[in-house]
């Protein structure tokens, strides 16, 4: 039974306005370092670091307007001091919940909290920041109003809900070293970091590379000391680039345990809770009718380790949100594929992936595919070869690999649909597979271009009601005509109710 918090108007926390200030004060301070450091001092440049202070003053000033109150069905938010506004949120519209916890607001015992409903583009209360009781005793609060869901056709005894508490999955220190060697973030980091460089002082990135420059002059003087040979300098030119991969991964294994370190996925009743990390511990949670397309990660490097990653979309809120409040978007960072197969089963009562009714496309579809690439490729031949001679015909071996290329993602690229899930997988080296119930359609599109109805084929577009708007559906291209029509048929009356 959920503790009794409804009463009267409450506040945040005392110290709110010191978590308001330190946010708005982080936005700009790298901003700043930039300009003082690298900069050439544009007056424009500082007033835009002084409307961003006075923005941050404002909004100290404003987080002591926030005041919030639980009646007996409904939430209801104050907010401003100049512009007030007042908010009635009922219970039964909040779908999804995410908290957020960093280093200081674990050092004073607080936490963040964003209440989502079903739609729109922004939270419907974003409170920062209140007491650990406080938060725990309004989340319970708000599980208990939860309406009944009924279980899924079919779905027998994996459609009981696990007890309360125990988790779907849990992953090891182990498994997220992995995960930071599968992915690459580190390079994102990095590239991220140099844009910003770039961003703030065209003209100063050479300072940054100075030293680098420095170090390669003064080991290029030593292997011409040593009267080196090509095959030394190539050796030795491998030996440093794999080293600079290596510590790419390094980092990327060290951003991983961040994000990911104590990740837990756990059920409880019709509700889905993923989170973790190390220094900043981000949870979220939603209804599991409220998860729209599940989405599977394969890459090479996953498929070396005999892994996958399982994320999904939930309806409500904007992908803006996900990596900040933590709502809920992974299912499982790393997984094996038979632990994949089982989550997709104890979720949504989905088959295995490889047990689905898997359809090819267009026979001549993997040529549609390579029509473009191979072009390019005879292009820049005849360009490369003409600036360059008989070297730059050495761009004609793209035309064979994309050939070879596109036989490969048209050989792996299926769609799947049973009586209650429509599934589409695609790719080569990565593959991606997309899994979306027949129920939750929004919108199916029937495509033919030009070349399409030459060949006689047609493409599906399908969408579900997840809010993202750069989020990507599914797109089913190549498909003979006829078996577009009928499956686009099937589709809108399940999209129309």
């Amino acid at each position: 039974m959920a503790p009794e918090v409804r009463g009267d108007e409450r506040r945040l926390h005392p110290f709110s306005w010191l978590f308001v200030l330190i946010t708005q004060l982080r936005e700009v301070a790298f901003p700043l370092v930039l300009l003082l450091f690298f900069g050439r001092g544009q007056w424009w440049e500082f007033l835009a670091i002084v409307g961003a202070v006075l923005l941050a003053l404002y909004s100290l000033i404003y987080s002591f307007g926030f005041r919030y109150r639980i009646g007996t069905d409904e939430l209801v938010v104050r907010e401003g001091i100049f512009d007030r506004t007042e908010r009635h949120i009922p219970f039964a519209r909040i779908q999804n919940i995410a908290r957020r916890s960093n280093v200081l607001h674990r050092a004073f015992g607080v936490t963040e909290l964003r209440l989502e409903s079903g739609g729109g583009l922004r939270p419907e209360a974003v409170m920062k920041v209140l007491r650990l009781a406080d938060a725990d005793a309004l989340v319970l609060l708000l599980r208990a109003q939860r309406p009944s869901v009924a279980p899924p056709p079919g779905a027998g005894d994996a459609s009981a809900p696990a007890p309360s508490g125990e988790p779907l999955l849990a992953l090891s220190p182990g498994e997220l070293v992995r995960l930071g060697l599968i992915s690459n973030r580190g390079m994102v980091v990095v590239a991220g970091g140099f844009a910003a460089f770039w961003q703030f002082d065209p003209g100063g990135g050479k300072h940054l590379f100075r030293p680098a420059f420095n170090l390669a002059e003064v080991a290029a003087g030593e292997v011409v000391a040593l009267h080196a040979g090509p095959l030394a300098m190539v050796l030795g030119g491998a030996l440093l680039l794999a080293l600079l991969f290596a510590l790419l991964r390094v980092l990327s294994v060290v951003l991983a345990l961040l994000v990911h370190y104590g990740f837990r996925l756990e059920r409880e009743g019709d509700r889905l809770g993923a989170g973790g990390g190390l220094l900043t511990h981000a949870h979220g949670s939603a209804r599991i009718d409220r998860l729209q397309m599940l989405h599977v990660e394969e890459s090479l490097l996953h498929r070396l380790f005999g892994r996958m990653s399982l994320k999904t979309d939930v309806a409500g809120g904007v992908r803006e949100y996900n990596d900040q409040s933590g709502k809920l978007h992974w299912l499982a960072p790393i997984a094996t594929p038979a632990q994949v197969d089982g989550l997709l089963a104890r979720i949504v009562v989905a088959p295995p992936l490889a047990a689905l009714p898997w359809r090819p496309l267009h026979a001549r579809a993997w040529r549609r595919r390579a029509r473009w690439p191979m072009l390019f490729w005879l292009l820049a031949a005849c360009g490369l070869g003409f600036w360059f001679g008989a070297p730059g015909l050495l761009a004609l071996l793209g035309v064979p690999w994309a050939a070879t290329a596109a036989r490969g993602w048209a050989g792996f690229t299926r769609y799947a649909m049973d009586e209650r899930f429509l599934a589409y997988r695609s790719g080569w080296w990565s593959r991606h597979y997309a899994v979306i119930e027949l129920d939750k359609l929004q919108v199916v599109e029937l495509m033919q271009s030009p070349f399409d109805r030459r060949a006689g084929m047609a493409g599906i577009r399908i969408d579900s009601m997840a809010a993202d708007p750069l989020g990507h559906g599914i797109h089913i291209p190549y498909l003979p005509l006829a078996e577009a029509r009928a499956l686009f048929a099937v589709l809108a009356r399940r999209a129309a109710g």
